[in-house]
């Protein structure tokens, strides 16, 4: 009689797609994503990052809409990028912010600014309405390395504060917020920047950004960071 070996099937990939929702970018439209979930699989994280997907907690997820191709995942190639003049401007106003990286632990100071940020930047929304609990899942759920990147002003006051993944040739900001009292002096960006520093520093090649839309205004500013590359039709291309 035939031996079999016994398998564990959590070792392997499991890809589902979720229902469809509607679309939180573009109006009439609607929403669907290819899903994986990454805590059996974590070496499959450089591999689908690469491929276009993007990790929230613990899993993989890149969308997969009917009739709509519109996102597309944005990446910065560190070894091309040089500073505009808006850049250097946005540097230059943001300068005496410290930072600091730290462990990805949730703290009610990180929650304090999240909240507020959601409030003002994103009423209504269901990040909006997150609990201390939500908010330390998104922080601390990740089964790959993963930081947290805080700034402070001169005052040692938590201004900013970025989440951001390891990647074998990058690094993939997840999710940032900030104190809005300093959106004129381009604080937001100036986090990328330090993001892009920080990856020189590492040698690593490219900042990973999430998706980008063509027809949502609020994307627009992941063009300031050139050179730049748009993940479609399975392959990257420059902007």
């Amino acid at each position: 009689m035939a031996k079999f070996e016994k398998v564990n099937l959590l070792n392997y990939p499991i890809f589902f797609m979720t229902k469809e929702t509607k679309c939180p970018y573009l109006d009439n439209k609607s929403e669907k994503r290819l899903v994986t979930d990454l805590n059996n699989n974590p070496f499959l994280f450089d591999e689908l990052s690469l491929s276009g997907f993007r990790r929230i907690e613990n899993w993989m997820y890149r969308p997969s809409c009917s009739h709509c191709n519109e996102c597309k995942s944005y990446r910065i190639n560190i070894n091309q990028f040089s500073l505009t003049k808006s850049l250097k401007r946005i540097k230059k106003n943001n300068e005496g912010i410290s930072t600091f990286l730290k462990k990805n632990l949730a703290s009610e100071e990180y929650f304090d600014l999240f909240s507020t940020y959601q409030h003002k930047r994103h009423t209504g929304s269901s990040m909006s309405n997150m609990t201390f609990e939500d908010f330390k899942s998104m922080i601390e759920s990740s089964p790959i390395n993963t930081q947290l990147y805080e700034f402070r002003n001169k005052e040692k006051k938590l201004i900013g504060l970025m989440l951001f993944d390891y990647q074998k040739d990058g690094l993939s900001a997840v999710y940032s917020f900030y104190d809005v009292k300093f959106e004129k002096s381009g604080l937001g960006n100036f986090m990328i920047l330090e993001l892009i520093e920080l990856a020189k520093k590492l040698t690593l090649d490219y900042v990973y950004l999430g998706y980008y839309i063509k027809n949502a205004p609020r994307m627009n500013y992941k063009l300031k960071f050139q050179e730049g590359e748009l993940y479609s039709d399975g392959k990257w291309t420059k902007t």
